[in-house]
C-alpha cells in the first residue's frame, strides 16, 4: 500500500515556499497522527475529505499573502530605480499594446465566428458567365441542388443604387440575390420572412430585404415597415423582411433584392454583373475535395471555354478565406512583426531584471543566511516580473484601440460582425496569456542566476572589489547580449513591414 505520507508530502507542494519552510514538518506530523486515528475505510475517506477540504480553503489564502508581501517587496525594489522601471514598463505595455492590436485583428478574421450556420462549409466560387448560360439563377440553384457534394448554391451581385426617401435620396449598397440566397447561408430574418422559392423569376422578384442598420437610421425601427414599398433606382419593391442585426454580406450590404441574374426590373448604368456564387458542402464534404470535384467538372463541361481563361478565374475558396482576401495574409505579416517588436521590449525587460539581480546579491545573501530557501527567493524574483508584465499588459490593453483603428482605417473589414474589437474574450485571454508567459520567463532566468551567482557566498567573505568586478561583467555581458538581439530583432522587423507594405499595395 503507498505510504500516505508521501502523498500528504505532494499535496504540501501546492502551499508557498516560505509557509512550507516554516510548517512543512509539523503538519506533516499532525497529518499522520490524525490519520492513524481514524480506522476503517469510512473513517479514512471522511478523513481526507477534510484534509481535502483543508488544503482548498488555506492553500489560496496562503498564496494572496504571499503575493501580496512579494508585491510589497516588489514595489518597494522598483521605486529605487525608477526611472530605468518606468522606460522598461513604456516599452512593455507599447510592445503588447501593439501585438494585442494585431491579434485583434487576426482574431476578427480568422477565430470569431461568422454570422451564418455552420460557416465552415460555406464556399465562395468565382466563374465565368457561360457557366450560368445565361439562363438566369435558376441554372445555379438546379445546379446547386443536383451536384454531388454541394447542398445549394446561390448567385449574387453588388451594386450601389439610389434609395428613394421623403427627405433625400441615399446611395446605399444593394445585393442581388436568387431566392435561395438566404436558405443557403443559413441566415433567418428577424423580422419577416426571407425570398420564396420563385421570387427571382422576372414578373415577381419586386421584394426586398432591408438590413438592420437601414431599418433603424432611416426607418426609426418600426417593425410595420413589413409590407410597405421602397424604391431603389425608381422601382418600387415591397419589404418582406428584416435581416437580423450584425447581418451584412456581401460588403456591407444594406438592402438585398431577389432578383438574381435578372437586372432589367433594377436598372442599372453599368449593366448586369454576375458576381459570384455562394455554395454550401454537403456535410463530410471537405473544401480540399469539393475543389477537385468542381475543378473536374467545369473542365469536362466547358473545356473549350477554360482553354482560354487566366489562371484562378474559376476557383473555389472557403468563404472566410474570400472575406478575408489580402487583409488575412497581411495580419499575418503584421502579427510577425507586432512580435519581433515585442522581443526586443522583453530584451529591454530581462536587461532589467537580470540587472537587478545581479545588484541584489547582497540582500539576496542576507535572505539565504536568514534561512529563505532558493525556491522563496526565486518566488519572489517571479512574482515581480510578473507583476511587471501585467502592469505593461493593463497600459498596452489601453493602447491596443488605437492600434485596432488604424488596422481598420488603412485595411477595413468587409463585415460588420469582423470588426476588429480589441475587448473580446480571445483578445484578452491572448494578453494576459502573453503577460504571464513573459513574466514567468523574465522571473525563471534571474531565478536561475540565483545559483549561479551563489548568494550566500557573496557576504563578508567575499572580497568587494572581487565582487563589484564580477557584477560589472555580468551587466555589460548583458547589456552586449541585449545590443546585439536588439539589432537583429530590429532588422527582421524592418523587413516583414517592407513585405507588408509590398503586400497590401499588390
Amino acid at each position: 500500500m503507498t505510504d500516505p505520507r508521501r502523498f500528504y508530502r505532494l499535496l504540501l507542494k501546492l502551499y508557498p515556499a516560505r509557509f512550507r519552510e516554516e510548517y512543512e514538518t509539523p503538519l506533516e506530523q499532525q497529518f499522520w497522527d490524525d490519520y492513524r486515528n481514524h480506522r476503517g475505510t469510512r473513517a479514512r475517506i471522511v478523513f481526507w475529505l477534510h484534509a481535502f477540504a483543508d488544503l482548498a480553503m488555506s492553500v489560496p489564502a496562503e498564496f494572496l499573502q504571499e503575493v501580496w508581501r512579494d508585491l510589497c517587496c516588489s514595489v518597494r525594489v522598483y521605486r529605487q530605480r525608477l526611472l530605468s522601471s518606468i522606460l522598461a514598463l513604456f516599452a512593455m505595455s507599447l510592445a503588447i499594446g501593439v501585438t494585442t492590436g494585431v491579434f485583434s485583428v487576426v482574431s476578427a478574421l480568422l477565430l470569431r465566428s461568422l454570422p451564418f450556420r455552420e460557416p465552415e462549409r460555406l464556399v465562395q466560387i468565382s466563374m465565368f458567365s457561360n457557366w450560368v448560360a445565361g439562363q438566369g439563377p435558376a441554372a445555379v440553384k438546379n445546379w446547386g441542388s443536383q451536384s454531388s457534394y454541394l447542398a445549394g448554391a446561390a448567385e449574387f451581385s453588388t451594386s450601389e443604387m439610389t434609395l428613394e426617401r421623403v427627405a433625400e435620396p441615399v446611395r446605399v449598397r444593394v445585393t442581388e440575390a436568387s431566392s435561395n440566397f438566404f436558405d443557403v447561408l443559413g441566415v433567418v430574418p428577424q423580422f419577416g420572412r426571407s425570398f420564396e422559392g420563385e421570387e427571382d423569376l422576372p414578373g415577381r422578384n419586386r421584394v426586398a430585404i432591408i438590413g438592420n442598420g437601414l431599418w433603424q437610421q432611416d426607418m426609426g425601427g418600426d417593425p410595420r415597415v413589413l409590407g410597405s414599398t421602397i424604391r431603389l433606382n425608381g422601382t418600387p419593391l415591397t419589404v418582406v423582411g428584416i435581416a437580423p442585426p450584425g447581418f451584412d454580406y456581401p460588403a456591407r450590404t444594406e438592402a438585398w433584392t431577389a432578383t438574381g441574374a435578372d437586372g432589367a426590373s433594377l436598372p442599372r448604368p453599368s449593366g448586369v454583373d454576375l458576381g459570384a456564387i455562394v455554395a454550401r458542402l454537403k456535410p463530410g464534404i471537405s473544401i480540399a475535395l469539393a475543389r477537385q470535384l468542381f475543378l473536374a467538372e467545369t473542365q469536362r463541361s466547358y473545356p473549350e471555354n477554360l482553354k482560354d481563361m487566366p489562371l484562378g478565374f474559376t476557383r473555389m475558396i472557403s468563404l472566410r478565406n474570400e472575406l478575408a482576401g489580402p487583409v488575412r495574409q497581411a495580419s499575418k505579416i503584421l502579427l510577425g512583426a507586432a512580435g519581433l517588436v515585442l522581443m526586443i521590449a522583453c530584451a529591454n525587460v530581462a536587461q532589467l531584471l537580470l540587472s537587478r539581480t545581479t545588484e541584489r546579491r547582497l540582500e539576496l545573501a542576507v535572505r539565504a543566511a536568514l534561512g529563505a530557501s532558493r525556491a522563496r527567493l526565486a518566488q519572489q524574483l517571479i512574482t515581480e516580473a510578473v507583476a511587471l508584465t501585467l502592469v505593461g499588459t493593463a497600459a498596452g490593453l489601453m493602447m491596443a484601440p488605437l492600434v485596432s483603428g488604424l488596422a481598420a482605417s488603412a485595411l477595413p473589414t468587409p463585415l460588420a460582425a469582423q470588426s476588429y474589437a480589441v475587448w473580446d474574450w480571445r483578445v484578452v485571454g491572448f494578453a494576459v496569456l502573453l503577460a504571464l508567459l513573459t513574466g514567468l520567463l523574465f522571473g525563471v532566468l534571474p531565478a536561475l542566476m540565483i545559483g549561479w551567482l551563489h548568494p550566500s557566498r557573496d557576504g563578508s567573505g567575499s572580497q568587494p572589489g572581487v565582487s563589484r568586478s564580477r557584477t560589472g561583467r555580468v551587466r555589460m555581458g548583458l547589456i552586449t547580449a541585449q545590443a546585439a538581439l536588439t539589432l537583429i530583432l530590429l532588422a527582421g522587423s524592418v523587413t516583414m513591414g517592407r513585405s507588408f507594405l509590398k503586400l497590401t499595395s499588390t
